[in-house]
């Protein structure tokens, strides 16, 4: 139904504001415009000689009554000018019309006065209708069920509501595809707006409109549900290392359930492995709820989170999200390098060494050009000290700097260092020390500038100076990292910090640099105030940290810290396993979506590397695909343009269950393999999502490609609408617009506010 503006508007300009935004302004003068110009002005100069010739008037008087006359002049100017509209539409019987509706499970949603959104549909769109009838006698019907594709089918009463995926993209582009050689006038979009597929929206709707194929978007459900909870996502890293934690978030939309309480639970293969009651905050709409994975054996997992369905909730099918976590094997290698012997070395290896998927290699100065190897794996690792090419310094995934002047290091090592981080990708975790940081002269240099604090103008202590006593103290961030999570909750964590002995820094450290992260704040006894103790950031492709503090050691030493307290022990691994987070191997595969429906195709992208880490195309990767049902095959790589080294895969799937991919990469007679990586097929796979009628995205949908969108219950303007087309066989009409309404009541109003003037005046 039109607004009470879109009537006024059409009165005016004899056209709806449809028609009027669809159309283009065009002018096909009566006479010819010099002529038109010259009459103009040739009224307009009479107007201003008549009035400077009045005489008992003032000069407002004056001017108003020429700037009307003036007005009026150039309004019966812009008449004989002709102004037009000209409107394409779509010739009857000649054009395609394409029909999509959204097949998917969030159509059983029952919120249309009692009646399911697929009911709704199938009644508009009945063969029967009169808005079929109506859209028949314009044009060619094509009607296609959407889920995670577009399928053809016979009309409305072949919808199911089974469809696990509602994938927009990929519906448009099927219907585009199959319709490239036909006379495509258009297409209707009805759904409900829930798009859960990854594919690009924005790239398929930016295809239509360069073809001028506008996308009407008919709109089902309802845009806000009154009692809901419901699994929009559940983030979690893309990997973790065997034995360790995976820290995530489940995030609800939450529609008048604020301030209950909720389960929330977590299973991996069905089995239970996260319980939490949680109270639902009751000022937001969107909530973050904090999960812990504990450690899972080494594979692709698929894990479920879920919310117990609350009394009285309209919707209980969206209370459940999957995601797929992947636990590599170790150890992974990291490079430890101490210029002189301290205590805290023992204590870090010690830690280190619980953790069996970590292998820490120390390189320790002894005493000029002479070093302890500890951990390496053969007796020529390091026997030169620090390594002097990048492919052996690459072959780490992280390096922790200790006590080690930045003189240690030749120029050409330092800027290894910074391309470590920045180029391959590595973790680098800074400490403190006597010879560390601007006290190891790293200011001004290539590692300094990738530092997260300033070092440049920062001027060193003296070597006398006394360590700093200082209380570390989490920041609302340091509470909910999850390499310093000491309790199971951010409130707790915070509790067991402060309740550990204080530590000392011989380090002045900066202000942090902009971007970073402090997580750590250290506060002296008299509290005073806090300066950084630990901070982070990312430099290029990979992470750095600086934890100011030389002495965790005394945490076991102390004897405020009972025997039971394994703070140390505990936070070593942690932190060294932050460090080796979301670095890359050689050879990466990275899946589009880890999920996808039985019979679905899935997608990847493989990026090879050579041994400085530098994208080449001089090696083929070989990739084995590994169904759950069927033997191994070997799939095609499709180079990416524009990108070296890179590859995209495609997987098809036909039953549920992990299909594994093995990525190998042979190079000069090293092999170099990809992490494991597996595909999940799954019926699990359901719209995640608050189920709501999304009309942000249908209204931008049609905006994008010059549609409109509609409501499922007003649908009069539909063929009126679809017809006005630049797209297939069309015929362009001009309609006047200098005899519309508007002109004349704005030529009258002119004329009469001219002789009320004159009148009060006593000049008429």
């Amino acid at each position: 139904m039109a607004s009470p503006l879109d009537a006024v508007t059409a009165f005016l300009l004899k056209h709806p504001p449809a028609e009027l935004a669809r159309g283009e302004l065009t002018l096909a003068p009566a006479l010819p415009w010099l002529v038109v110009a010259l009459l103009v002005a040739a009224g307009i100069g009479l107007t201003v000689s008549a009035v400077r010739t009045l005489r008992g008037t003032s000069t407002r008087d004056r001017w108003t009554l020429g700037l009307l006359r003036g007005a009026a002049f150039l309004l019966l100017g812009l008449c004989l000018l002709r102004p037009s509209l000209v409107l394409s539409r779509a010739v009857p019987q000649r054009n395609i019309l394409a029909i999509l509706l959204d097949d998917s499970r969030s159509m059983q949603i029952a919120d249309q006065g009692g009646q399911a959104r697929l009911e709704v549909v199938q009644g508009a769109f009945a063969d029967s209708s009169a808005l079929v009838a109506a859209l028949g006698d314009r044009f060619a019907l094509r009607f296609y069920r959407v889920d995670g594709s577009a399928t053809p089918i016979t009309g409305s009463s072949a919808l199911t509501g089974t469809g696990h995926r509602t994938a927009i993209a990929s519906a448009l582009a099927d219907v585009r595809d199959a319709l490239a050689d036909a006379p495509l006038a258009g297409i209707v979009l009805v759904s409900d707006g829930a798009d859960n597929a990854s594919s690009d929206l924005a790239r398929e709707l930016l295809a239509l409109a360069a073809r001028g194929i506008p996308v009407h978007t008919v709109g089902v459900g309802t845009p806000r549900l009154r009692r809901d909870v419901a699994v929009e996502a559940v983030r979690l890293p893309e990997s973790v290392l065997e034995g360790g934690e995976a820290v995530g978030e489940v995030v609800v939309r939450l529609r008048g359930v604020g301030g209950e309480r909720a389960t929330f639970t977590l299973e991996a293969a069905g089995r239970l492995v996260h319980v939490d009651t949680l109270r639902l905050p009751d000022d937001q709409d969107l909530a973050a709820i904090p999960i812990r994975v504990p450690p899972l054996v080494v594979g692709v997992h698929e894990l479920t989170a879920s919310v117990t369905p609350l009394e009285g909730e309209v919707i209980a099918a969206n209370n459940a999200g999957t995601a797929v976590l992947r636990v590599r094997a170790g150890p992974e290698k990291i490079l430890h390098v101490e210029g002189e012997p301290r205590a805290e070395l023992p204590f870090l290896r010690r830690a280190a060494a619980t953790d069996s998927a970590l292998q820490v290699v120390t390189l320790l100065r002894s005493a000029p050009g002479k070093y302890l190897r500890l951990g390496v794996d053969d007796s020529l690792d390091l026997v030169g000290g620090f390594p002097t090419t990048r492919e052996a310094l690459f072959r780490y995934r992280a390096i922790v700097l200790g006590s080690v002047e930045a003189a240690f290091f030749t120029a050409d090592q330092l800027r290894m260092l910074e391309e470590f981080v920045g180029v391959r990708g590595g973790g680098l975790f800074v400490l403190g020390g006597r010879r560390a940081l601007a006290e190891g002269g790293y200011g001004g240099t290539a590692l300094g500038t990738v530092l997260p604090i300033v070092l440049d103008g920062v001027t060193a202590l003296a070597a006398d100076a006394p360590a700093m006593m200082w209380q570390a103290v989490p920041t609302a961030a340091g509470a909910r990292h999850p390499a310093l999570a000491l309790a199971v909750t951010p409130g707790l964590t915070v509790a067991q910090w402060g309740r550990l002995p204080m530590i000392s820094t011989v380090n002045a450290l900066a202000a942090p640099r902009p971007g970073a992260t402090v997580l750590l704040e250290g506060r002296d006894s008299l509290r005073r105030g806090a300066r950084p103790l630990l901070v982070t950031h990312r430099y290029g492709a990979g992470q750095v940290a600086v934890l100011g503090a030389q002495d965790l050691w005394r945490w076991e030493l102390n004897a405020t810290v009972p025997d039971s307290d394994a703070s140390l022990a505990a936070l070593w691994p942690r932190m060294l396993r932050w460090m080796l987070d979301g670095v890359p191997t050689r050879v990466e595969v990275t899946l589009t979506s880890p999920l996808v429906n039985p019979g679905e195709t899935g997608t990847a992208t493989v990026q090879v590397r050579d041994a400085s880490f530098q994208a080449t195309d001089r090696v083929r990767p070989v990739v084995r695909l590994m169904p759950p049902d069927a033997p191994a095959v070997e799939l095609p790589l499709i180079p990416v343009l524009g990108a070296v080294g890179r590859y995209a895969v495609r997987i098809p799937t036909v039953s549920e269950g992990a299909y594994h991919l093995e990525v190998l990469a042979v190079a000069d007679g090293d092999s170099v393999r990809a992490p494991p990586t597996a595909l999940r097929a799954a019926l699990a796979v359901a719209e995640p999502g608050s189920s709501e009628r999304d009309d942000a995205l249908l209204q931008d949908l049609a905006a994008q490609t010059g549609g409109r969108a509609f409501d499922v219950t007003a649908l009069e303007e539909l063929p009126d609408a679809v017809t006005l087309t630049r797209a297939g066989i069309t015929v362009r009409e001009a309609n006047d617009l200098w005899d519309a309404p508007l002109f004349l009541l704005l030529l009258l109003g002119v004329v009469v506010a001219d002789w009320t003037i004159r009148r009060r005046r006593g000049l008429a």
